[in-house]
């Protein structure tokens, strides 16, 4: 339907943000006022991968661009020459606040 296809948000590809997965959308252009508003950033809990959010994406980007972050361990594992090291210590570095301003 027209409707349905003028709500879809124009999607960037899946791409690697700091070793992790990330997917980028933007609201429709069919809209003649400018998009304001600040973007809306998604941190999926546990097994909450970027598939998990599809059914969703249609309303979070109807007027933001929204950007789905992966963790360590949502979704496929990242390639080796993106994320080498892959064991505890690299998952709980991924989620540690701690660990992670001691960097």
């Amino acid at each position: 339907t027209t409707a349905a296809a003028a709500a879809t948000p124009r999607r960037e590809a899946i791409r690697y943000i700091a070793g992790r997965r990330a997917l980028l959308l933007h609201p429709t252009t069919s809209s003649k006022q400018p998009v304001d508003h600040p973007p809306l950033i998604i941190l999926g809990g546990m097994a909450q991968s970027i598939a998990s959010w599809e059914f969703h994406l249609p309303h979070f980007a109807k007027d933001r661009s929204v950007l789905i972050y992966e963790c360590l361990g949502q979704g496929p594992l990242p390639p080796e020459e993106i994320c080498p090291k892959v064991d505890l210590d690299t998952y709980y570095a991924d989620v540690s606040l701690e660990r992670q301003g001691s960097d």
